[in-house]
C-alpha cells in the first residue's frame, strides 16, 4: 500500500432476479429465472472490477425442488463474500395453484475485500391513510389512500449494511409508489448508517436526486455530480425506460469517475452504476489478485 488514499472500484446495479427486462413485471416471475443469464451477469460484473457490488431485486428460492440462489450463485462465480437482506417472502405455484416452492426477494452486497460486518432493517411504511400522492400530481396513485390501494401497491422494503474496509456500504430499494414514503425510507436509510465514520450508498432509490423526497441525502457526495453530470442529465439515466433512479452517494468518502455502464444491455431492465472511491489506507487491507 502507498501512503495515499487508496481506492476501490464500486458498483450498484438491480438486477432484477435474472429473468431479464420483460414488461411488465411479469406474472410468477420467479419461473423466468434463468441460470445462464444470472451467471451472465457475473460475467459482466467480472468485467466491471469491481471490489464491492450492491445488488437489489435478488432472489433466493427453491422452484420445484431446484435451488436458485441469486447472490450466493454470484458470489461463488466471482469468488466474493456476500451478505443478504430479504424483503419479503412468497409463495411458487403452479398455475393451477399446486404449491411448488417458496423464497425471498431482497438486496445483497458483494465484496472482494472481508465484510467484517452486517446487518439489515426493514423501512417503513406510510400510515394507511396517507396519501399514495397529491391530488393533481400526475403519478400514479395521486388523491389515492393507502389503505384503498391495490394490495401490490404496498412491498416491504429493507436496508442492507455491510462494514468493508472501515466503510458501511448500504445496498437499498426505496418504494416504487408513493413519495411520502421514499422521504421515510430515505430518512431511514440515513439512521442506518448514524454512527459510521464514512459510508456509502449504492441504491436504486426510484426517484432522481434531485425529487424532494430524497432531501435526507442533502450534504452526500453525488458521484453523478463529481463526475460533471448534473441532476437531469440523461448520462444518469439508468433504466431502460429513460429514469434516472440508480445512484452512488458517499459520505467521509471520496468518489470519483460515476457512470452508467449501459453496454450490459439486456441482462436487467436496470443497467449498472459504476464509480471509484477512496479510503484511508490504514482502513484497507490488500487488494486481491485479480
Amino acid at each position: 500500500m502507498t501512503d495515499g488514499p487508496a481506492t476501490l472500484r464500486v458498483a450498484t446495479w438491480n438486477i432484477r432476479a435474472a429473468i431479464g427486462p420483460e414488461k411488465p413485471f411479469p406474472d410468477r416471475w420467479w419461473r423466468l429465472i434463468d441460470a445462464g443469464r444470472l451467471r451472465a451477469i457475473g460475467e459482466f460484473l467480472a468485467g466491471l472490477d469491481a471490489d464491492v457490488v450492491a445488488l437489489q431485486e435478488v432472489a433466493l428460492l427453491s422452484r420445484g425442488g431446484e435451488l436458485l440462489d441469486n447472490a450466493g450463485d454470484l458470489a461463488r462465480q466471482l469468488g466474493m463474500d456476500v451478505r443478504y437482506g430479504a424483503t419479503r417472502t412468497f409463495t411458487a405455484a403452479t398455475p393451477d395453484g399446486t404449491l411448488i416452492g417458496a423464497g425471498c426477494f431482497g438486496n445483497a452486497i458483494l465484496s472482494r475485500l472481508p465484510i467484517s460486518s452486517s446487518r439489515a432493517a426493514m423501512l417503513p411504511t406510510a400510515a394507511a391513510d396517507a396519501l399514495i400522492e397529491p391530488a393533481g400530481s400526475s403519478a400514479e396513485g395521486a388523491g389515492m389512500r393507502y389503505r384503498d390501494a391495490p394490495e401490490w401497491f404496498r412491498e416491504p422494503r429493507t436496508v442492507l449494511v455491510a462494514d468493508v474496509a472501515g466503510i458501511a456500504f448500504v445496498s437499498t430499494h426505496l418504494s416504487h409508489r408513493g413519495s411520502g414514503e421514499r422521504a421515510l425510507q430515505a430518512a431511514a436509510t440515513m439512521d442506518a448508517v448514524a454512527g459510521a465514520r464514512a459510508a456509502l450508498v449504492l441504491a436504486d432509490l426510484n426517484a432522481p436526486i434531485e425529487a424532494p423526497e430524497l432531501a435526507a441525502f442533502a450534504g452526500w457526495t453525488d458521484g453523478f455530480a463529481v463526475a460533471g453530470v448534473p441532476p437531469g442529465d440523461e448520462r444518469r439515466v439508468s433504466t431502460d425506460d429513460q429514469f434516472r433512479f440508480d445512484h452512488i452517494l458517499g459520505r467521509g468518502v471520496g468518489v470519483s469517475g460515476c457512470r452508467v455502464a449501459r453496454e450490459s444491455g439486456e441482462l436487467s431492465d436496470h443497467y449498472p452504476v459504476v464509480a471509484e472511491i477512496s479510503i484511508d489506507p490504514a482502513d484497507a487491507a490488500p487488494r486481491p489478485n485479480r
